[in-house]
């Protein structure tokens, strides 16, 4: 997974200012990369899937990774398609059940990997924020004892290594566009192995934000704007 990461690290480097500027975008973009959905035993695990293409094309638009337009599947129980893609995105992994897909999400991540989670915030499919972060902890700490979490200051690194958010906060997706402060309190989670950050856990629904759900205007782009910290980030950390 090595060359990848440094093709990625090289074409996020060569950043362009100015959506304007197409061909000097076209130019510069480097090795092409996917987008993947982490397939689990969850019926949910696809859910908000019909929006990426959108952020694909923000990310096109906005940076000069060359990334393909549509998204791909990488499934738990494949450890060779997982490892096919730098970062996975997963609505969650703590229904994992078998041996095969949890011992894959452990050797995924330390072989260089990145794992993004980002809660949905139907109130129907994530009822309680605190329980979801939970059982995301419980279930990587199980497969990865050495793995270590924590909740990033507000001055870290990925709410400035390529859009700013001066808060030092991500956006977050109310559902029916109704604050909540069991969800407000959250900010993103580091997952580490050793010095490396392996992985994120997200409670503020980044997904529904840039699948356009109810929201302030703007928000959407918001949304898109913390993905592209998140792999810009995520990319930078090697293997």
């Amino acid at each position: 997974m090595n060359t990848r990461f440094f093709a990625l690290l090289l074409a996020f480097l060569c950043v362009a200012g100015a959506v304007g500027r197409s061909q000097e975008l076209n130019e510069l973009r480097g090795e092409r990369v996917g987008w993947a959905r982490l397939k689990t035993p969850s019926e949910h695990w696809m859910r908000h899937a019909t929006g990426d293409p959108v952020l694909m094309q923000f990310l096109r638009d906005n940076s000069s990774l060359n990334i393909d337009p549509k998204w791909y599947v990488a499934d738990c129980e494949h450890l060779a398609e997982m490892c096919t893609y730098p970062l996975l995105f997963s609505q969650g992994v703590h229904m994992v059940n078998s041996p095969t897909g949890r011992s894959n999400i452990a050797e995924y991540m330390r072989r260089g990997g990145f794992l993004l989670i980002d809660a949905c915030i139907n109130k129907n499919i994530t009822p309680d924020p605190d329980r979801f972060l939970a059982q995301q902890v419980a279930l990587i700490s199980e497969v990865l004892p050495q793995a270590r979490f924590a909740a990033l200051p507000s001055d870290h690194n990925i709410y400035r290594c390529y859009f700013q958010f001066p808060e030092g906060k991500p956006p977050h997706t109310y559902c029916d566009n109704v604050y909540d402060q069991r969800w407000a309190k959250h900010g993103l989670y580091g997952i580490w192995i050793g010095s490396r950050m392996a992985g994120l856990i997200s409670l503020s629904g980044l997904q529904c934000g840039w699948d356009k759900m109810i929201a302030p205007p703007g928000h959407d782009v918001m949304c898109m704007k913390m993905l592209v910290n998140i792999y810009v980030y995520a990319m930078l950390q090697g293997s």
